[in-house]
């Protein structure tokens, strides 16, 4: 599949001019107009993303009556039960809410469900059983904003209930919760509309502690909400790229024993954490037990005082993950199967697939594979029974929520963001929603937006890679979704597969990539693009190179690295 490069049209004298402003180098500048900071004065908040410039939490929609219910019951040592998701995001958030309510002196509980057998969101089950325990507080973390009837449910047996979520609502229908914090409701005044929900129960957290005086302990929790924000792919931009900034520096320096152990486990103790080690080291086994069973362990691992008991549990979810990542291989490859089998691509604007084979725990990575792969929107569901839970991920010119909103007489139950959902369905009705969907997709997706871009920041030749570049570019960073790593083209450039450290690896094939004028760099190409490794060996001669520059985390010395997003001959157009 071709790929269209775009770049980034410049004004040279505005580049310039934010340059001798800021004192940064034109191609910083550059990337700062490029990502909307032109500006003198948002290019320096951007730059500095202080605490300080977080919004104060009472202008988050409920947020006061949220901080007065679980302030009253903590007084009345009444029972508090959090009902989390069972992701990172959900555990994160659910953990650091249960860690402050308890130095609050709470009676605090958490349940997190498990995801074949009670499935996604708040459960009447769950619900009874609180009931039944005498649980006068329920918060729900991660979820709750679709649940009118459990929480409906929750109201008649007098069981308060506080929604802290993130997730895109229905704005036709009113949530019986007693506090629904979400900062997507129309009528919240929260500046930053794209938390995750654990940067949502932070904020509650921050308007909790200070209203009971103390709020010293609250940014002790900014290790977990760099977790949950990163692994749930929330834009670090605003507010987002505030708290991840500064979560990565506490959760270098965590003092909770299980993020310790975890760190240990995956070898990044004491060493500088940037967004990619939580995206492909921290948050996949946190994840995995959920994915594979009970995320259980994954909360206790993140709420546990016991080093002894963290080091076994951060070597049980690794051992979850390195199963989940056998399971997803075979998966995979069934998948491109059923893609070559099924689909036909000249019709087919959606990729649904169902199987009998595939673990639920694993559709969600299927799906990202498959989208970032074939460029189109993906759902892949898993046969378990007459009802069946599939995850779907998009493109960016396809809003997943508002395209199931209008196949939803064909779902039991969705839910999620514009890129990203999880869905219930009857058996029968998946060949009628693979119908319904593509005719949606028909209506709304042209064929130019079928075609993958890659965005480029401007053109930089090799020999101008340098230890000073680098640290000039990282100061951009966290990278990740909404700060995409700046991506530059480079001319006449040799590649070469080689041994060692140059050829297969987990995450794709590293090659050397050579200038004219002879500066050579270690290029990472990922496995999710056209060129294959086959292609790469076939190649002589000139290529041109689309690529991000960064350093080897891994390296005892400063090595800097390419990650390549695309190639061309030099006969292909950019």
């Amino acid at each position: 599949m071709r790929k269209d490069w775009i770049l980034c049209p410049v004004d040279a004298a505005a580049v310039q001019q934010l340059a001798g402003q800021l004192e940064v180098s034109p191609l910083i500048a550059r990337v700062l107009i490029n990502r909307g900071f032109g500006s003198p004065g948002s290019a320096e908040r951007f730059l500095c993303a202080d605490l300080g410039l977080l919004g104060s939490p009472e202008q988050m929609a409920d947020l006061p009556a949220a901080v007065d219910l679980i302030r009253q019951t903590i007084e009345r040592k009444e029972k508090i039960l959090i009902v989390g998701d069972y992701d990172a995001d959900g555990l994160t958030g659910s953990a650091l809410l249960f860690h402050v309510i308890r130095s609050l002196g709470g009676q605090v509980t958490c349940h997190i469900p498990h995801r074949v057998d009670d499935g996604y969101g708040l459960k009447s089950a769950v619900i009874e059983k609180a009931h039944r325990s005498d649980v006068k507080l329920l918060i729900t973390v991660d979820c709750g904003t679709s649940s009118f009837d459990e929480l409906e449910f929750a109201r008649k047996l007098g069981i308060q209930t506080v929604v802290v979520d993130h997730h895109d609502l229905d704005p036709h229908r009113k949530l019986a919760a007693s506090a629904f914090l979400n900062p997507l409701r129309p009528d919240c005044s929260y500046p930053e509309k794209e938390l995750a929900s654990v940067g949502v129960a932070f904020t509650l957290a921050r308007g909790l502690a200070s209203a009971c005086g103390d709020s010293r302990e609250v940014w002790e929790h900014l290790d977990l909400v760099a977790i949950g924000t990163v692994a749930d792919l929330a834009p670090l931009s605003g507010e987002n790229r505030i708290l991840v900034k500064a979560g990565l520096h506490c959760l270098r320096g965590t003092r909770k024993p299980g993020l310790r152990a975890l760190l240990s486990a995956v070898g990044l103790e004491g060493k500088a954490l940037g967004a990619e080690d939580v995206s492909f080291k921290l948050a996949p086994p946190l994840n995995a037990a959920g994915r594979l069973g009970s995320a259980e362990i994954s909360f206790r691992l993140l709420t546990t005082d016991d080093p002894q008991e963290a080091e076994q549990m951060a070597k049980a979810i690794c051992c979850d993950n390195r199963a989940r990542r056998t399971l997803e291989r075979e998966a995979f490859k069934r998948a491109l199967a059923k893609v070559a089998r099924e689909i036909n691509f000249s019709q087919d604007r959606v990729i649904v697939l169902e199987d009998e084979g595939w673990h639920p725990g694993v559709v969600g990575i299927l799906a990202t594979r498959l989208a970032n792969r074939f460029h189109r929107p993906t759902v892949v569901i898993a046969l378990n029974g007459p009802i069946c839970r599939g995850s779907a991920r998009s493109i960016r010119a396809f809003n997943l929520v508002e395209a199931l909103h209008a196949v939803k007489e064909e779902l039991v139950e969705f839910g999620g963001h514009p890129g990203a959902a999880g869905l219930t369905i009857e058996r029968s009705r998946i060949a009628a929603f693979r119908e319904a969907l593509n005719r949606v997709a028909h209506e709304r997706l042209d064929r130019g937006s079928l075609s993958p871009m890659v965005d480029l920041d401007g053109e930089l030749p090799l020999s101008d890679l340098t230890e000073e570049f680098i640290r000039d570019l990282e100061v951009l960073a966290p990278f990740g979704m909404g700060n995409a790593h700046p991506v530059f083209l480079s001319c006449d450039a040799r590649i070469s597969v080689g041994a060692g450290p140059a050829g297969f690896s987990p995450f794709g094939v590293r090659i050397i990539v050579e200038s004219p004028q002879g500066h050579s760099f270690e290029a990472l190409h990922p496995r999710e693009t056209v060129w294959d490794s086959l292609n790469l060996r076939k190649i002589r001669g000139n290529v041109h190179l689309a690529y991000s520059p960064t350093r080897r985390r891994d390296a005892d010395q400063f090595k800097i690295e390419l990650r390549l997003r695309d190639l061309k001959l030099p006969t292909s157009s950019a």
